[in-house]
């Protein structure tokens, strides 16, 4: 699954305090057991004739990253492994997660042990700083030009964008999904129940009605679950308001320069709790929705992409439908907001045609189509996927959420690349306001000064 997860910048000075340890440790290393060691950043060299180009991919051990790509390699998907004999692909996995990942990355980087192929998981553009800032991956323009290999017909622009900076594309995506799109809803209680189903052309005020109609003493209507408290999972749902997060380059936040469309969404989310009582409070703790919604302790929750095959298959005791997100008014044009995990080739490569091969294989049609109706990964931002009946058959919600994808829209910048302070940042009084401590007003404006405070920072 490919929903967003908190994560941690390293400042130069972590960096090298970090990578300094870690040369010495995976020197001393090389010196005592050669086989056990990181492979040379030479090894990816061209081979001699009849011997195989080795491309060290490193990644975090997870069921739609390494796991599947492993699958992927062993089913030999599209051809790959069969078509390319001269080329072997070595997964490095890296248990945990990003806490885990990054400094095992950097202190290769340091000790000049570092592979072909990375992997991030982006938020607020963080990839490009982190991927710059350290030396760690190079321009996939030339590679791609090279190779005959256009970006702009593969994949749509929202996610080129996502991956590119100032002319140059560092990195290319491999699970690109839109952001809580669409709403899971218990189509069982809720027939039983007479209130009718939810529509794909709702309104979020025709959604409150109905959430009204279907809260009972022991159930809650609507709960915002996945959509959560902070301008990355939320981001779609304050952007259908009209409301932008920062300017262009990071620096300003602009949430007030639509003050009442602001204050408006915040005024939806506070009413659902404290007003109509149709979802529940966090005043208790954080709250599983998951958990709720399987216990049918609540009707409808919003929900990433992922949860359209896993609910099913989790919950089988009622029967599940999906809706999109409502918009403000009838008729208003759907917003989006991309999230992904993407893989680039490091500077360090000596094997980049190969690894270039690696990558769009990852990121191509059957790899993806394959991904998806095996019920491995996410999405990509392909249109050649988006387009495949075969999706649609196993998926038949992935087809509502097509137009959205191919109009999907890039995450905004954090220009300080702070991206995690920033929503811990709105966040804070995010959760005083739903909590009924502050009104939305007054959190509207306690966001923005704590946010800008965050943006006012050196760059992490």
């Amino acid at each position: 699954m490919s929903h967003p997860i908190s994560q941690k910048r390293l400042s130069r000075r972590t960096f090298l305090a970090a990578t300094g340890a870690a040369s010495a440790a995976l020197l001393a290393a090389c010196a005592a057991s050669p086989g056990a060691a990181p492979a040379e950043s030479g090894a990816g060299e061209a081979a001699p004739s009849g011997e195989a180009v080795q491309v060290r991919a490193h990644m975090v051990q997870k069921q739609d990253v390494s796991d599947w790509i492993q699958m992927g390699l062993d089913q030999d998907i599209d051809g790959f492994v069969s078509g390319n004999p001269d080329i072997e692909v070595v997964l490095e996995t890296i248990p945990g997660w990003t806490p885990e990942y990054f400094p095992k990355i950097l202190s290769f980087a340091a000790a000049g042990t570092l592979g072909d192929v990375v992997w991030f998981p982006p938020r607020h553009r963080s990839h490009i700083s982190w991927g710059t800032q350290y030396d760690i991956v190079t321009d996939l323009n030339p590679l791609a030009e090279a190779a005959g290999y256009d970006m702009a017909e593969n994949f749509y622009q929202g996610a080129i964008t996502a991956n590119s900076s100032d002319g140059k594309t560092y990195w290319m995506s491999y699970i690109s999904e839109p952001i809580v799109p669409v709403i899971a809803y218990n189509k069982t209680k809720v027939e039983e129940m007479g209130i009718g189903s939810p529509s794909d052309d709702w309104t979020f005020a025709e959604l409150s009605e109905w959430a009204q109609a279907g809260t009972t003493e022991d159930t809650f209507g609507y709960f915002r679950a996945d959509g959560g408290r902070d301008f990355f999972s939320g981001g779609p749902y304050f952007r259908q308001y009209g409301v932008t997060a920062v300017n262009e380059d990071g620096t300003q936040v602009t949430m007030m320069d639509t003050p009442d469309e602001f204050v408006a969404a915040l005024q939806f989310r506070y009413d659902l709790i404290n007003t109509w009582d149709v979802s529940p409070s966090p005043s208790g703790g954080d709250l599983n929705a998951p958990e709720l919604y399987g216990a049918q302790k609540v009707l409808a929750v919003d929900i990433w992409p992922f949860r359209i095959q896993i609910y099913p298959a989790s919950f089988t005791d009622f029967e599940h439908d999906f809706v999109l997100t409502p918009v403000v008014n009838a008729g208003d044009t759907r917003r989006s907001m991309l999230n992904e995990h993407v893989f680039g080739i490091t500077t360090a490569s000596q094997a980049t045609d190969a690894a270039f091969k690696f990558l769009t294989w990852i990121g191509g049609k059957e790899m993806n189509v394959q991904g998806l109706i095996q019920g491995q990964k996410g999405p990509i931002a392909r249109a050649d996927v988006w387009a495949d009946d075969r999706v649609f058959e196993v998926i038949p919600t992935y087809e509502k959420l097509r137009p959205i994808m191919e109009t999907i829209e890039p995450d905004f910048v954090v220009g300080n690349y702070r991206g995690d302070e920033f929503d811990q940042a709105f966040q804070q009084a995010y959760d005083q306001m739903e909590l009924g401590e502050i009104e939305p007003a007054a959190a509207a404006d306690q966001i923005v000064e704590l946010c800008q405070a965050v943006l006012d920072k050196e760059p992490a």
